[in-house]
């Protein structure tokens, strides 16, 4: 048992340390936890190479470098015809390879603990990542002495976090951290709306549904962006529990599954009612994660401090050559605005955001021929991508180059049902 728990730990630190790099006071800055991960992949991919003698690489994976190469040139024209050298995203496809690098390593890890790895034990460290790093944040804004302990290996640029009051994890903050719980909740959604593992175990479904909770409260504190994922991933999990079989009948499972969501629901929210309550710092986390709708029930205006900054950072091009190709401009500094379609278009013209946007749109639907029932969790993370790029220029490729890494489960031989056939 404790030799299970140690795996374990050990495990859910380098799925973190991938999913939420950090640096390291005693490194280099630029030598963070992600490109290490990335530099063990390198070296477990060779050696898998050299064990099986050839080299072997998913469609997908090659159709996908393919896009983030054409996207990458067009991006390296747009800043030379410009004349103005940002490289910003010219380099897209060295991101590229690093996010595949460092998944590959991550898989490498979890494969010398599991003899195969699916997207079901993905999705459970993940889970324990997203509650970890959620944890570590209220230990860090509440106890000095463990904030100290992460100082100590941690390297935070200014102390930008403290100087500005922000909750933080361990290399979980302000948006990167929000769109990283988004994709987690997304998952969880998925893993208990589609996942007949899942569905088939009472206390399985309980414990992925509070754990879904908690990263929502305490994700949206951290980063309202939050919001986004566990928006749609109540939203799916709803679907799920509502979905009429084939004929109009009402399964028991329906039934069942619709008891475990209220009753995990009525229980969080009164918990989170009596903290409201009796709390200063927990009724100052819930105002902060949700501005919005305090804000719509105290003055009738669902908005934020940060919403009312975005409305004025619409910046569009202003000729039509830079509609097109751009002009090699990127980010708050250079073209006042922090919104993703903004610095896009500006930085490579609409020809550079649309194949942008190709590419991802290819790499997340290309997830439903390896996942079954994957077509809603699919099309999620394409609306989470277009969303997010509403308030910041991020992408979600980390939560895709683990999806590639992973086991697909289209050659299982028991097939994913939605429902069972019985009805109430």
């Amino acid at each position: 048992m404790l030799r299970k728990l140690l795996i374990g730990s050990i495990l859910t630190i380098v799925v973190s340390f991938y999913f939420f790099p950090i640096s390291f006071v005693f490194l280099p800055v630029g030598l963070n936890s992600k490109i290490m991960l990335a530099a063990l992949g390198i070296a477990a991919f060779i050696y898998n190479c050299m064990r099986k003698g050839s080299v072997e690489l998913s469609h997908y994976t090659i159709a996908s470098a393919i896009l983030a190469v054409l996207f990458s040139v067009w991006c390296f024209f747009s800043i030379t015809v410009n004349d103005y050298y940002n490289d910003t995203y010219a380099t897209y496809i060295v991101s590229y390879l690093t996010w595949m690098a460092g998944a590959y390593g991550v898989y490498f890890c979890l494969t010398l603990a599991y003899e195969r790895v699916d997207l079901d034990i993905l999705t459970r460290y993940l889970a324990i990542v997203g509650v970890f790093q959620c944890v570590s944040a209220i230990l860090i804004d509440n106890v000095p002495a463990f904030s100290d302990f992460v100082d100590t290996f941690m390297y935070q640029a200014d102390n930008y976090y403290k100087v500005n009051h922000r909750m933080y994890g361990i290399g979980a903050a302000l948006d990167p951290a929000g769109v990283r719980f988004s994709t987690i909740l997304i998952l969880l959604a998925h893993q208990f709306s589609a996942n007949p593992k899942v569905r088939g175990r009472d206390l399985f479904q309980a414990t992925l549904l509070i754990a879904f909770a908690f990263i929502t409260v305490i994700g949206c504190v951290i980063s309202r962006t939050t919001m986004i994922g566990s928006g749609m991933g109540i939203a799916y999990i709803l679907i799920s529990i509502i979905r009429l079989r084939r004929g109009g009948f009402v399964t028991t499972k329906m039934v069942r599954n619709f008891f475990i969501f209220a009753l995990v629901l009525t229980g969080l929210i009164a918990a989170g009612i009596y903290l409201f309550r009796t709390s200063k710092p927990f009724e100052g986390y819930l105002r902060f994660g949700f501005e919005a709708f305090f804000n719509w029930a105290e003055t009738g205006e669902f908005h934020t401090g940060s919403t009312d900054t975005l409305n004025e950072m619409w910046v569009w091009p202003e000729d039509m050559r830079t509609w097109f190709i751009g002009r090699g401009t990127f980010g708050v500094f250079e073209n006042d605005s922090d919104i993703g379609y903004c610095n896009f278009i500006l930085y490579s013209g609409l020809i550079g955001m649309t194949l942008f946007s190709i590419f991802f749109i290819y790499c997340h639907l290309v997830l439903n021929t390896k996942f079954r029932n994957f077509a809603i969790t699919s099309l999620l993370f394409i609306a989470l991508t277009f969303i997010i790029w509403l308030k910041v220029t991020t992408d979600i490729f980390f939560i895709t180059a683990l999806l590639f890494c992973i086991e697909g489960d289209l050659n299982e031989e028991e097939p994913y049902e939605l429902e069972e056939t019985e009805a109430a």
